[in-house]
């Protein structure tokens, strides 16, 4: 699987540079297109630092969401310590393939030292689901203002009944009654493996009981997403992309949701594949610039990710560490009653 996904990455890199028009070109009307170096050459550089500081209001957000979800559920930490984790999280978002890579480093972490592994686990995964929420949100709603172009049509058409079939799935699932119907607790416990996929659906089911902070996670997540989409399309902007707002505040979502299927690094390849079809359209937006939005998002993001790099090698990124000294107290206080006995 891991040579599948480098195989996507190594044909994505090349898809990109094959596509790509390097320098000045000019067709057959006699129209000039720009090539990739005069393209960064004429960048509007105000409203690149604009995206860029942009960007980097995501991660508070995002950092307190997870927090929330946690604390919602019992799992009491400080703000910084989930902060620190998460951002951990973001940099090894660039360590492995697709973008939510992070998210196992952060499960891994918030659940060593805990003594509720599996709650600490759903918060990650419930984070995960918010966020990809965010995405179709911020997709759909912005789809609604250009119905009249057929591909945001189509797209929106999508979005909205991928919604509809997550809404009555969701439903049927947290509904007691449906459940019970179902005998759904039943069927998972039968399930191989079925003790410990009923501790994860007692987990899941248990987000049930805190509505209102799913969806307080929810308004997070669709304004993180639609700070990091204004971001994205402002750097098109200075790069020159005059494609219809409305078009690009749609197709840029999708090509988010791209990234998060874990067949590339960071959608490498994917992303500009299904960008080249929904938003190329010279002179209006050329393959170059398309190239140019996501390879500045994928750097402004990585440059924040650093700071979980320096988190990482300073340590004391675990979330229970007095828990960690507990256990280990346990035995030796253990041992001296054992002696005095």
């Amino acid at each position: 699987m891991l040579i599948l996904r480098f195989g996507v990455a190594l044909a994505g890199v090349g898809y990109i540079i094959y596509a790509l028009n390097w320098n000045d070109t000019v067709d057959a009307d006699g129209v000039l297109h720009q090539g990739v170096i005069n393209t960064i050459k004429s960048a509007d550089w105000k409203l690149l630092v604009v995206s860029f500081l942009m960007v980097g209001l995501i991660y508070p957000i995002f950092s307190t969401r997870w927090w929330m979800l946690m604390r919602v559920r019992g799992m009491h930490c400080s703000w910084g310590k989930a902060f620190r984790l998460a951002m951990v999280g973001c940099f090894f978002n660039f360590c492995m393939p697709g973008s939510t890579g992070g998210d196992f480093v952060k499960g891994y972490y918030a659940a060593k030292g805990s003594n509720r592994k599996t709650d600490a686990i759903i918060s990650v995964i419930v984070d995960r689901i918010l966020g990809l929420l965010g995405l179709f949100i911020v997709a759909g709603v912005t789809g609604l203002t250009l119905l009249s172009d057929p591909r945001v049509r189509y797209i929106t058409g999508i979005i909205w009944l991928c919604g509809l079939g997550g809404v009555i799935g969701a439903s049927i699932y947290f509904s007691g009654r449906l459940r019970q119907m179902l005998r759904l607790d039943s069927i998972i416990a039968k399930l191989p493996g079925g003790g410990l996929l009923s501790k994860i659906d007692q987990a899941a089911v248990a987000y049930r009981g805190h509505v209102g902070a799913l969806f307080i996670g929810l308004g997070m997540s669709t304004t993180l997403h639609l700070i990091l989409v204004t971001a994205t399309v402002t750097a098109g902007l200075a790069l020159g992309i005059e494609q219809p707002l409305g078009l690009m505040f749609n197709v840029i979502p999708v090509l988010y949701l791209g990234a998060a299927v874990p067949i590339s690094y960071q959608g490498l390849g994917v992303m500009e594949a299904i960008g080249e079809q929904l938003l190329v359209n010279p002179p209006l937006c050329t393959f170059n610039q398309l190239v140019g939005i996501l390879m500045l998002s994928r750097l402004f993001q990585l440059f924040y990710s650093l700071l979980g790099a320096l988190f990482l090698l300073k340590g004391d990124i675990h979330l229970h560490p007095a828990v960690d000294e507990k256990l280990e107290e346990k035995p030796s206080t253990e041992a001296q009653v054992d002696q005095t006995a």
